[in-house]
């Protein structure tokens, strides 16, 4: 797949006509649909910065949500690209589980914007968010150097690739301290560090989400220093002393609020990121004193203590989950009441064992405090809920596995029931193997728990068998008008 990918995304970047002058975008303002001239079927979200001219050339960032929610990180990005003078792009067809759709997306919008702006083709970047970060990740180590860097929130590289001395893209990485792949982007700077790839790990208050616009600017600032580290973009003093100055005093102000170790962090930033290309020595002087402080030290063990008991609970769970399905195949092919009562008898020990875990873990995911305990209960719970959420979607969607679906989509509601998609998945596949009952009942708990998409259920076939039934009509009447 890899030497297809490869052949493609060349493609899209090579033999491509001069950039065109675009007049007739607005410039400094969100556009959320562009349709592609070539592709009509692809479009974009776009921000031109408000100085944007097509007599120079501009850093272009290429954004993968993996919703196809183009306007999304179009809108995270919004500031930094302003203050830096950075084209963004984010398509509104590239999505998770489809990776031909994100090739072919990528062919899109590359030749589109191209063609249409003025565009400086060793300063392209990618990011993306989740999935979207492992298939901008993705692009970059298969595209033969279209991309001077990557900004990968909540995710790091996608299976069956290693960060290797070959790569020579920038990565910026970051992830919530409540998401659930937080141990994997942290683990991540040892890998990149040994295959010396430039890069910035940066953590934020949150969960499993895009990077906030305080974030972003941190990120295209790094990368507006890696390119003069790398002369990709001439060398700026101004620019150098100034982001050095804003961070410096970002690092001073948390030391003044006792948050030694995010402190610690902005000067394991300054000292690598401005290395050679201005003193350092300060920061190499804060570093040296809270390297070793009971702080720092602290904070570093808690961490790692978060990341064990995270991977030790998500074990258990799987372990636990994982006995309930075997149980359930042997009881679908047992021939003995013997079997049969043993089989039931395991079956209500790892549910009750299952349950018993979930019940502590959302009484301490709604502690008022943040904690590490807190922190960890919200990892598993969220990471649980969105592996068990994929498998019912491809049990439903694409392999028309109705039983299979519906365990998946009951196990989810289990894990977090205040999240009202997997009630509404759960209702479709009850529909489709023929269940009117429990889809209606599974439907009136989605929309109890905020389910308010009409569009999804009036263009699903699914629920055409309960369109003329009294109670479905009672549901979605409920559900459009917001009662």
């Amino acid at each position: 797949m890899f030497v297809l990918l490869l052949s493609l995304l060349l493609t899209a970047r090579a033999g491509l006509p001069a950039p065109g002058v675009q007049t007739d975008i607005p410039k400094g303002q969100i556009i959320e649909k562009v349709t592609c001239m070539q592709k009509p079927e692809q479009s974009y979200a776009l921000f031109l910065p408000s100085n944007y001219d097509a007599t120079r050339k501009w850093p272009v960032l290429y954004a993968f949500d993996p919703g196809a929610r183009g306007k999304l990180p179009v809108e995270r990005f919004r500031d930094a690209a302003e203050r830096f003078g950075w084209i963004v792009v984010g398509s509104n067809n590239s999505r998770n589980a489809a990776i031909q759709s994100s090739i072919e997306a990528w062919n899109a919008i590359t030749r589109d914007t191209t063609e249409r702006f003025s565009i400086d083709d060793r300063r392209a970047y990618a990011a993306g968010f989740s999935g979207g970060a492992r298939v901008s990740l993705l692009f970059a180590t298969q595209c033969n150097d279209c991309l001077a860097g990557v900004i990968a929130g909540g995710a790091g590289f996608p299976e069956g690739i290693e960060p290797s001395t070959q790569m020579r893209f920038a990565l910026f990485s970051s992830a919530g301290t409540e998401d659930f792949n937080f141990p994997e982007v942290k683990l991540l700077e040892e890998k990149l560090t040994r295959a010396n790839i430039p890069h910035q790990i940066e953590t934020f208050e949150g969960r499993h989400e895009w990077l906030p616009p305080s974030v972003a600017i941190d990120a295209l600032a790094w990368m507006e220093l890696m390119a003069m580290k790398s002369g990709l973009r001439p060398r700026d003093e101004t620019f150098v002393a100034t982001r050095w100055n804003e961070r410096l005093k970002q690092a001073h102000d948390l030391q003044n609020a006792n948050k030694a170790y995010d402190a610690y962090q902005i000067y394991l930033e300054l000292a690598s990121s401005f290395k050679d290309l201005r003193d350092v020595a300060e920061a190499d002087s804060r570093l040296s004193l809270l390297r070793n402080s009971r702080e720092v030290r602290d904070a570093i063990r808690d961490e790692q203590q978060q990341i064990k008991k995270q991977k030790e609970l998500e074990g258990q769970i799987m372990q636990l989950i994982g006995a309930s399905e075997r149980v359930k195949l042997q009881d679908d092919n047992a021939g003995a009441v013997g079997n049969a009562r043993s089989n039931v008898d395991e079956n209500l020990d790892a549910n009750t064992r299952l349950q018993r875990i979930l019940t502590e873990l959302r009484r301490q995911s709604k502690a008022e405090q943040d904690s590490s305990t807190r922190r960890v209960a919200r990892r598993v719970i969220s990471g649980q809920y969105i592996g068990l959420f994929e498998r019912g979607s491809n049990a439903l969607q694409n392999q028309k596995r109705y039983d299979e679906a519906v365990r998946f989509f009951t196990l989810a509601t289990e894990i977090d029931p205040e999240r009202a998609g997997a009630f509404y998945y759960l209702a479709w596949a009850y529909s489709a193997k023929g269940d009117k009952k429990k889809s209606l009942k599974a439907l009136q708990t989605a929309v109890e728990k905020g389910f308010s998409d009409a569009s999804a259920l009036d263009n699903n076939k699914a629920f055409d068998p309960l369109r003329d039934d009294p109670q479905y009509q009672k549901i979605v009447s409920t559900m459009k008008s917001g009662r």
